[in-house]
């Protein structure tokens, strides 16, 4: 066995996990207070909560990201007077600091719109409390 083979496919593995996180390094805007909860939010859908947590949450839940805080309203403001074609289109593509498709390469567009909603909305409050 060619011990070469074996090296180069570590060395493969770790260019492609650096270049994953070069990737996922979000948005450059700056960082505002974001209010109590935002960024906290799991959408309730399965499907969603999957697609969600592995691909949204990198950046929609970390402050430090500066991708607008799931759930703070405020922050999404502005996006969303821009319309859904744009806010799907910068998901699709990219935008600024937002990798082309956010990621999630397995969104469709139904996808990214129902992510794009529930990131924006206000926190919902827990059942039962």
């Amino acid at each position: 066995m060619d011990m070469r083979a074996g090296q180069s496919g570590k060395r493969g593995a770790a260019v492609g996990l650096l270049l994953c996180m070069l990737l996922t390094g979000c948005g450059a805007e700056d960082v505002a207070q974001a209010p109590a909860g935002a960024g906290q939010g799991v959408p309730t859908d399965a499907k969603l909560a999957q697609l969600y947590g592995a691909s949204c949450k990198q950046c929609h839940a970390n402050p430090a990201a500066g991708a607008p805080l799931t759930g703070d309203v405020q922050a999404w403001a502005p996006r969303l007077e821009k319309g859904m074609d744009t806010l799907l289109d910068h998901s699709i593509n990219g935008f600024q600091g937002m990798p082309p498709l956010g990621l999630c390469m397995q969104c469709g567009e139904a996808d990214f719109r129902a992510l794009i909603e529930f990131m924006a909305a206000a926190p919902q409050p827990a059942e039962g409390r």
